[in-house]
């Protein structure tokens, strides 16, 4: 049956054809990033009582935690850490979880009954999970002028690139890095303060209680339950200045009669980045899974190119990371070994005719590409996974 199909030249070659477009298309459509998808299967439960010691934060907090997140049977093991003022609790679950998405939210309700039994003064805990994946690339944002670096104006910037990287499709999340926080100082001319017979610390509680953050109320009937608070909270620098003021004989004046308030960045800075030696601002952009680095990463190039052109003066931004450069690079070398394999493999077998080592090289060829680049899942193989692991795999498959 088979040495009809080779005498068949007309068939032979159809079928070649059918094959490397098959590879060819396959390949096209092969899912390409540097690390595999793995499933995050470690998280972390951390809750602070302040003012409690150990001993009490381990009896109050951290044992009620382990006993409620206990009882999920997807949990394999609970290790805890009980500290003056902290509690923290890692949840590593079992290796047969292939979704972890759906246990974690369990294990936030089960935190959540525990949160009912903390004492009062205790904070409600939050869960964390242990990132497993790698940016596909990372762009900062750097102060090139020789004055000292403006924050403010990083952050600005930071914040609308991500923004901007954020609508490139097939991002699935951008984390800044170095922005520092920003606070709002409000420095008391003393010879003003003792004008409306206050001192600092009446002064201080007079702006507090102008800065609503506490409900005023609950709205209860057979339906709903809703809190009211009063719509005061201060957003502006403007608010702030025009908080009333009253003075120790019952005058009213605005707080920037007596004090100067402006916005900075917090002193001493809570987060910094250098880049080259200079003070910068770097996002970190994750790719979701599926897709093409390749591809994605010239439509992300294109569009850090497009937000550069609007930068000032002073300010410049540059790609420090691009992984899609290590994915095209370990593909090149995958094509290259498929291709002296399968010539290599073919040669041997050529008993002196021509023809036979073209078209039996050819025939490896489209066996190789089919084999290596065509669709697995139905093995049990995923195209998704680490480049480098991938090649290695369906090299060994093919021959």
């Amino acid at each position: 049956m088979v040495r009809p199909f080779f005498r068949n030249i007309r068939l032979l070659i159809l079928s070649l054809i059918i094959l490397l477009a098959w590879g060819y298309a396959s390949f096209q459509a092969l899912p390409r990033q540097e690390d595999p998808t793995l499933v995050s299967r470690v998280a972390v439960v951390t809750t602070v009582f302040p003012g409690a010691s150990a001993e009490r934060v381990e009896a109050l907090v951290t044992e009620v935690l382990e006993s409620e997140i206990a009882e999920l049977e997807a949990v394999e093991t609970l290790t805890s850490t009980s500290r003056i003022g902290f509690s923290s609790v890692v949840v590593e679950l079992q290796d047969s979880i292939k979704d972890a998405e759906p246990i974690w939210s369990r294990v936030r309700d089960q935190m959540a009954d525990a949160a009912l039994q903390f004492p009062p003064e205790a904070l409600s805990p939050e869960l964390k999970s242990a990132e497993t994946r790698a940016y596909a690339l990372i762009a900062a944002l750097t102060w090139d002028q020789e004055s000292e670096a403006n924050y403010a104006i990083l952050r600005r910037y930071g914040e609308a690139l991500e923004i901007s990287m954020r609508a490139v499709p097939g991002t699935e999340e951008v984390e800044n890095f170095g922005i520092p926080d920003e606070e709002i100082n409000v420095e008391i001319s003393a010879p003003d303060l003792a004008s409306v017979g206050l001192n600092a610390q009446q002064l201080a509680q007079q702006v507090s209680q102008s800065d609503a953050k506490v409900t005023a109320g609950q709205l209860r009937n057979p339906n709903e339950n809703l809190a009211i608070e009063v719509d005061s909270e201060l957003n502006s620098l403007e608010q702030i200045r025009q908080i009333p003021i009253r003075s120790g004989d019952g005058q009213f004046a605005r707080l920037a009669d007596v004090a100067q308030v402006t916005r900075g960045i917090r002193d001493p800075v809570t987060d910094l980045a250098i880049v080259n030696g200079k003070p910068a601002i770097a996002l970190g952009i994750l790719m979701s899974s599926g897709q093409r680095i390749d591809v994605w990463a010239e439509a992300a190039r294109q569009q850090l190119e497009a937000f550069g052109t609007q930068l000032p003066g002073g300010i410049s931004l540059d790609i420090i990371f691009d992984q899609s450069e290590y994915v095209e690079a370990r593909l090149s070398t995958l094509i290259v070994n498929l291709l002296f394999g399968g010539g290599t493999g073919d040669a041997g077998h050529v008993r002196g005719h021509g023809l036979a080592l073209v078209t039996g090289s050819g025939y490896s060829l489209a066996a190789n590409g089919l084999c290596s680049l065509g669709p697995d899942e139905p093995h049990g193989n995923s195209h998704s996974s680490d480049v480098g692991d991938g090649a290695d795999y369906r090299l060994g498959a093919a021959n």
